[in-house]
């Protein structure tokens, strides 16, 4: 019988140990679940340039013809208020792409994007020429109308 309780002795202290190793992982796994919950946050944020964009489209008709688009720029709150300080530059850069552009040029949704790509990489541009970094993750377009 005395061997059998030396055997049961160690054998005990280590189903212990294994027990409180256990808990202790159960315990901490949750604390390790929040804290990836919070760096998975996502602080992106809409801003919408405004007053709305309204150029003359290019035409070789008598009759003019007007392009009104409004625009919501996506970033950081940091890239949001790059945006609000270079206000005009953006504006300037996003008038003169809008300008160039025919009825023909914007008449289908794969131009459109087309047009939507190519005055993001401008703001893109101008914010890194400015700013040293692109700062914005996206550019969209929230109305476009064709008078």
């Amino acid at each position: 019988m005395q061997k059998m309780n030396n055997l049961t002795l160690p054998l005990n202290n280590y189903l212990k140990v294994l027990l409180l190793l256990i808990l202790a992982v159960g315990l901490m796994t949750p604390l390790y679940a929040a804290d990836e919950e919070e760096e998975e946050v996502d602080e992106t944020v809409y801003f919408e340039l405004s007053p709305p964009f309204v150029v003359n489209l290019q035409t070789k008709e008598r009759r003019m013809r007007f392009l009104q688009v409004r625009l919501q720029v996506l970033g950081l709150p940091e890239a949001i208020e790059a945006v609000k300080t270079h206000d005009a530059p953006l504006r300037d850069v996003i008038i003169t792409a809008l300008s160039a552009q025919t009825r023909d040029s914007v008449n289908t949704p794969k131009k459109k994007k087309a047009l939507q790509l190519e005055i993001q990489k401008e703001v893109e541009k101008v914010l890194e020429d400015l700013t040293g970094n692109k700062q914005i993750e996206g550019l969209y377009f929230t109305n476009f109308v064709i008078q």
